[in-house]
């Protein structure tokens, strides 16, 4: 994982920054116990007994965030895993607007990527609306990651980069995470000023691109070999064509998009119409909530997701992180605190000091 110059100074302000904010705290004990639950100050949290009702924040419909949260919502419903915690699976304008949704306490767990939280809480797209509350943001687990990559309609004429001049691309929908990545993306290649810019859902994007009111897209293979089902339907309507990547782009790609490397994508096993390599670019999702979140609530999503990981890929194969330490630990944000009851959590399943973590403050 790439890390930026100034890291470790990051980790010991959000280390300050979450004791100061951990202060007032109901439960918060010394000893890492689970101890009383802090509750989320209003009802549903479990604090009062029973089960914790609980509204997972997803992405935009057809997104593999909205797929995810579902299946995982859903396995808990279906097998009975409810005692602790129901789990309500939303839809919501994207990923980068979920994160807003967790720091404005709209839903108690929702999506985010490393990116955003490295930008986090006032550069890049939260520089004129910065994060409120993001000395309390926590980790709980990572879920899956991107390959990005940008297409072309061939039939448009499009060859290359240089002949999207004045054209409409599609960089995504309007709130998601991969925003700021595409974004930038476009404006190495050609200039973001010198495009029209669309935003639109993820599942509009085929028509579009065959109607001709966009002549590029963004797309993804989720955890580097799953197409989603949009694309499918992009890749058997649409004669496309990748949009590679300029050496320039590659060189500067893992410096200034945080968290975020080049790939190089097996076509072969996302495409039924193109068997090459495909340029494309990495972000890795997680969920996070507010410290002041209940930690035996947190505790058990992380052990639930983790315990029956192999149920959950065996439901479908997007799971792919849950089994795997490697992934949902591996790959988050090293200076960003986990929760502390998801901390607990992995302590108790020997994996947390296989990961250069944060710990929580609170177990400080």
């Amino acid at each position: 994982m790439q890390r930026d110059t100034h890291a470790l100074g990051r980790r010991a302000f959000l280390r300050a920054a979450g004791v100061a904010g951990a202060i007032g705290l109901a439960g918060c004990a010394a000893d890492e116990s689970l101890g009383e639950s802090q509750g989320n100050g209003g009802s549903g949290d479990g604090s009062g007994g029973g089960a914790a009702e609980w509204t997972l924040g997803t992405s935009s419909e057809g997104s593999s965030s909205f797929r995810i949260g579902s299946n995982f919502a859903e396995f808990l419903k279906r097998e009975g895993y409810t005692d602790t915690v129901t789990l309500d699976a939303v839809v919501t304008p994207g990923t980068s607007a979920t994160y807003r949704m967790v720091d404005n306490k709209e839903v108690e767990i929702g999506g985010t990527t490393t990116q955003l939280l490295e930008n986090s809480p006032d550069k890049g797209s939260f520089e004129d609306e910065p994060l409120k509350n993001f000395d309390s943001i926590r980790q709980v687990r990572g879920y899956m990651s991107f390959y990005n990559f940008a297409l072309a309609n061939t039939e448009a004429g499009v060859e290359s980069w240089s002949d999207l001049e004045g054209s409409a691309i599609a960089i995504s929908s309007p709130g998601s995470a991969t925003r700021p990545a595409a974004e930038w993306v476009v404006d190495q290649e050609i200039g973001l000023d010198s495009v029209d810019p669309r935003y639109m859902a993820f599942a509009d994007i085929p028509s579009a691109l065959r109607g001709g009111r966009v002549d590029a897209a963004f797309t993804w293979a989720t955890n580097g070999t799953l197409p989603q089902g949009w694309f499918q339907e992009i890749d058997s309507t649409v004669n496309w064509a990748p949009l590679p990547l300029s050496k320039g782009t590659k060189s500067k790609l893992s410096s200034d998009v945080a968290y975020s490397s080049v790939v190089e994508i097996d076509g072969a096993k996302i495409s039924e119409n193109h068997d090459g390599a495909i340029d494309g670019f990495t972000l890795t999702y997680l969920w996070n909530v507010l410290a002041e979140r209940d930690p035996k609530v947190v505790y058990e999503i992380a052990r639930l997701s983790h315990e029956h990981g192999e149920a959950l890929v065996e439901q479908d194969d997007v799971m792919g992180f849950f089994p795997d330490p490697d992934k949902f630990l591996g790959t988050i944000h090293p200076d960003v605190p986990v929760h502390l009851g998801a901390y607990q959590y992995y302590k108790e399943a020997g994996i947390w000091g296989d990961y250069d973590l944060t710990k929580p403050p609170e177990a400080e």
